[in-house]
């Protein structure tokens, strides 16, 4: 039993450290927009970091079909106002569950999505491309903007801000802070029955 225990506990650890990071840079430049505005290659066990650089913005999981409109049991990081003459910035951070298909977000400040579009993707397809997704948040045709990423394997570890993250199994990313990885690792190491 404590075998089993340990080879899980073990094949866990390895699947996050295997993981890639994606940094996303949040109001870039005193915009309303994340760089990149979207990635792709992402899979299943990926951690997407979010740094929050001016204003106040938010990353709430959404629908292709509805750029700005919170996505019922989708993660939301909440708001992360950041002064003006900030020198560090809070980041949040998801780990993503299911890749099977694209994951799509905006900012929940009013009008960021629908007169900015602000508004970011994760491995959007041929037949949903991250431009039309961002006309659709603006009510206009899809141009040519934004920037995708295939990003790199990164060691920096976000930080959870204290907001809301009420990620369900069906959302396909699941809110992680470093915090609650070590909670989990301590209550994993406690049930397998280590002591610590």
């Amino acid at each position: 039993m404590r075998f089993a225990t340990l080879a899980a506990v073990a094949a866990s650890l390895f699947s996050a450290a295997s993981a890639v990071q994606y940094n996303v840079t949040v109001g870039p430049n005193n915009t309303n927009t994340y760089d990149p505005s979207s990635i792709t290659g992402v899979v299943a066990g990926d951690v997407i970091s979010f740094r929050f650089v001016s204003k106040s913005h938010s990353v709430t999981q959404s629908t292709f079909d509805q750029p700005c409109v919170a996505r019922a049991g989708g993660v939301d990081s909440g708001f992360f106002p950041v002064d003006a003459a900030a020198t560090s910035f809070p980041e949040w951070t998801i780990q993503i569950e299911n890749a099977s298909a694209p994951l799509w977000f905006f900012c929940a400040r009013a009008p960021h999505c629908t007169a900015a579009g602000m508004v970011f993707a994760i491995n959007p397809t041929a037949e949903r491309t991250f431009q039309a997704f961002q006309a659709t948040a603006t009510g206009g045709a899809a141009g040519n903007t934004g920037t995708t990423t295939t990003g790199t394997n990164t060691t920096t570890t976000g930080t959870d801000g204290g907001a809301a993250d009420p990620a369900t199994t069906d959302s396909g990313a699941l809110s992680l802070s470093a915090h609650k990885l070590t909670t989990m690792l301590v209550g994993i190491a406690l049930v397998a029955g280590f002591s610590l």
